[in-house]
């Protein structure tokens, strides 16, 4: 399931990431996108929405409990 992940970075520009969540460790969301893989810093995430729709139909959360 892929989301739309706004972030900021170093010189406060914003970057906008789509891609399917992995994992977070290190206080790090590990994203997969296109390309291969990224790393972003949760501190930095400044939004979010989800673009795929779930199975069920239900809105899915970014950061899995």
């Amino acid at each position: 399931m892929r989301f739309a992940i706004d972030t900021v970075d170093d010189s406060g520009n914003d970057r906008l990431y789509i891609g399917t969540p992995l994992q977070v460790s290190d206080d790090k969301l590990h994203l997969r996108i296109r390309d291969g893989e990224v790393k972003l810093d949760i501190r930095k995430i400044i939004d979010w929405f989800q673009i795929d729709p779930s199975e069920s139909g239900e809105r899915m959360e970014l950061f899995r409990r």
